[in-house]
């Protein structure tokens, strides 16, 4: 019973796979839409549970997506859309979903490449293999088309005809061109995704107005396959393989574009063979952009792809999450490249030689008591700044280096040779990083080495265009000194001595310091594989556990099955991609840890997780679909402090979110013990306390060799 069951839900996931589902219904309902057609939606059917099941034999373990199934059930509805439902035809489809599982793992290799290097993403390559094979065998072995292409209905009375029309449009992304069955589909990709639906509509519309303008006479069936191909670019190009924006956007309607172009000359070419291009301009289309458009081409493209397709909702609410965390596109994260604090003198922009191509940098100096010098200031030891060590920002390799040209004495400078000595960094992609001004014989290391964050280049001085010993660090586009410059931030840092920041842009006057790592705290907020964390919430225990996935993932899944990624990087913990299960404990330990950083200090920082996190009402869940209808994101500001009667550390964040009926405030409390990591949590929405959950034990599951163990923790009330 358990095998069919989870057959069924396979074949509902794949259903529901090209729109990115995660709910069933989204697959029962393109199940029906398929259905609408008896004859096509049995041969889809048919084709799906076949490669369910030679997927089994075989013992292959399945594709993400379940792509090999989607594929399959594509194939068999292509086939039962020219040809009916026949038993020969069905015998052909179940054929198609032995041969689409084998093909679909063959060309993922093919495509992907060894360690994925060619990158190309799999689409419907399997699916036009498979049909155009299924298709050439019916017409050899004479059976009979059902028409040229699938048949119109008739339309209901109480339908317009226009509507009737683009209702069938949508209905023939399954192969389905029927008014019920476009209907179907609507509502199963609003459900799914309503931005989907959106770029859906807008990609069909616009390759039908293309091929309208181009044709005075289009022929019969030409506007119906780009119309097919036009929404599924729209689809993936404008909203699953990248964020959506308006770089985006305007791809993917250069996209539909072409794939309009492709499906007009596919389909006079194919005409006399009788063999149809079904979603060839869409797999081509995508192909290209994505071969050509990506980082080894220009940095333009460096982080436009998503590694892994995502519904447009969720790559946006991610957006937001991590360019609050300081993973914001289009900017380099980097260390500050010195220890102890340090003052901006010029920020970006800065009136004096912060200007044009060179308009991304910092220059920084040291000041006790406002001043960056004692006694008068004549000679260069008197400066703060001088002589102090230069650290490495970043990880990469020193391709060139100068430390030869004698300081400038203070308020002179040397404006032949304005960088001085330098060190310049190749940290990849194109990028390098310039720390200048250093002193004379202080360089510490050589072109061809690499160098780690924190790892010493040399010594602040006031060599070049410089007054006054200070230290300049800029990111250039290129290996020749005084390359444009680009932005980047200062990650793992403080701000005025409190703010801390994955993501800062100091001003001129601001203070920066790093933040130094606490090794206990590490340890302990470090999601190890098979640790363990037993919460007890008034007579019930919930169990947190941290599991490491095939490609070296970590997450944190909960005893109800709710999953969240747990990324830890030197400086700090951050949660993200909740998953799974719903699990209102998980989410408020998410909400109160969903970014720890690794310091024994007081903090202040801001953060934006998901707002689907805070658990709502029906009808503020409601309010916040229309105030936010393409997913959102709280604003949260985090505060950690010292409780010295408790020897903890209470780390408080104050959650705001903005619905059509007004704002909603909610604040989490987390509690972090430096032997044991988080030890208590609690969550108050409007003034009702939802959630207060503390550790009661903890321990590790143990592995082949690694006993395992447990403990008991006294518990620790939130309140």
């Amino acid at each position: 019973m358990k095998v069919l069951i989870d057959g069924l839900h396979s074949l509902l996931d794949a259903y529901g796979a090209l729109f990115l589902a995660r709910q069933r219904v989204v697959g029962a309902l393109l199940l029906a839409a398929t259905l609408c057609d008896p004859a096509t939606g049995l041969c889809g059917l048919l084709a799906g549970v076949s490669a369910l099941l030679t997927r089994a034999l075989l013992r292959l373990p399945g594709l993400p997506g379940e792509a090999e199934i989607l594929n399959a059930i594509y194939a068999g509805l292509a086939l039962g859309a020219f040809y009916g439902g026949p038993p020969r035809t069905l015998a052909l489809a179940a054929f198609g979903g032995l041969l689409a599982v084998p093909l679909a793992t063959a060309l993922r290799q093919m495509l992907a490449g060894p360690f994925g290097a060619r990158g190309l993403p799999l689409l419907g390559a399997p699916f036009l293999c498979t049909a155009w094979t299924l298709l050439a065998v019916a017409k050899t072995i004479a059976l009979p088309l059902r028409t040229l292409w699938p048949a119109w209905p008739v339309f209901p009375d109480w339908l317009p005809a226009a509507s009737a029309t683009a209702l069938s449009h949508v209905g023939a992304l399954f192969f389905v061109a029927h008014p019920l069955a476009g209907l179907l589909v609507l509502a199963a990709v609003l459900l799914a995704s309503p931005l989907l639906a959106l770029l859906a509509i807008a990609g069909g519309l616009l390759a039908s107005g293309l091929l309208s303008v181009a044709s005075s006479t289009p022929l019969s069936g030409l506007a119906l396959l780009g119309v097919f191909n036009g929404a599924l670019v729209a689809i993936f190009v404008g909203g699953t393989l990248a964020v959506p924006s308006r770089r985006t956007l305007l791809l993917a309607a250069g996209a539909v574009l072409v794939a309009s172009a492709l499906s007009a000359g596919m389909f006079a070419l194919s005409m006399p063979l009788g063999v149809p291009p079904l979603s060839a301009p869409f797999v081509l289309t995508v192909w290209l952009a994505s071969a050509a458009l990506r980082a080894e081409s220009s940095t333009f493209w460096s982080r436009f792809w998503l590694p892994v397709p995502a519904s447009p909702e969720d790559s946006m609410v991610n957006a937001r999450l991590a360019s609050a965390r300081g993973l914001a596109s289009g900017s380099v994260a980097l260390l500050p490249p010195y220890a102890g604090r340090m003052v901006v003198s010029q920020a970006v922009d800065g009136p004096h030689t912060h200007r044009g191509e060179w308009r991304y940098a910092l220059d920084f100096v040291r000041l006790v008591d406002d001043q960056s010098y004692r006694r008068d200031g004549a000679r260069l030891n008197d400066f703060h700044a001088f002589d102090q060590p230069v650290l490495s920002p970043a990880d990469g390799y020193v391709v060139a280096c100068r430390g030869d040209i004698a300081d400038n004495r203070p308020g002179e400078m040397n404006l032949v040779e304005n960088w001085g000595n330098h060190v310049l960094i190749d940290i990849g992609a194109g990028l390098y990083v310039l720390l200048a001004h250093l002193r004379r014989g202080s360089i510490k290391v050589e072109p061809g080495q690499r160098v780690a964050p924190g790892a010493l280049l040399g010594r602040c001085g006031n060599s070049g265009r410089s007054a006054q010993p200070h230290l300049h660090l800029h990111v250039q586009r290129g290996p020749r000194l005084g390359s444009p410059t680009v932005p980047f931030h200062l990650a793992h840092c403080l701000i005025d001595g409190r703010e801390y920041a994955l993501d800062g842009h100091p001003q001129e006057g601001q203070s920066v310091e790093a933040v130094l790592n606490a090794p206990s705290i590490a340890a302990a907020c470090a999601p190890r594989a098979g640790r363990e964390w037993l919460f007890g919430e008034q007579a019930s225990e919930w169990r947190l556990a941290a599991e490491v996935g095939l490609l070296g993932e970590t997450s944190l899944v909960s005893s109800s099955g709710g999953r969240v990624q747990a990324s830890s990087a030197r400086s700090l913990l951050a949660l993200h991609e909740r998953r799974g299960s719903p699990d209102r404990l998980l989410d408020a330990f998410v909400l109160a840890f969903g970014m720890t950083p690794f310091a024994a200090q007081g903090l202040h920082w801001c953060d934006a997780p998901d707002a689907s996190l805070l658990p709502l009402p029906l009808a503020l869940r409601l309010a916040r679909r229309l105030r936010h209808p393409f997913g959102g994101n709280l604003e949260s500001e985090c505060e950690r402090s010292w409780d010295p009667a408790r020897r903890l550390w209470c780390q408080r964040s104050c959650h705001r979110l903005t619905t059509a009926l007004g704002e909603v405030e909610s604040e989490s409390i987390g509690w972090l013990s430096e032997a044991r990591g988080p030890v208590a949590f609690s969550l108050v929405v409007d003034g009702q306390t939802i959630v207060d959950a503390a550790l009661v034990g903890y321990g590790n599951r143990g592995d082949h060799g690694v006993p395992a163990w447990s403990a008991a923790y006294p518990q620790t009330s939130t309140s």
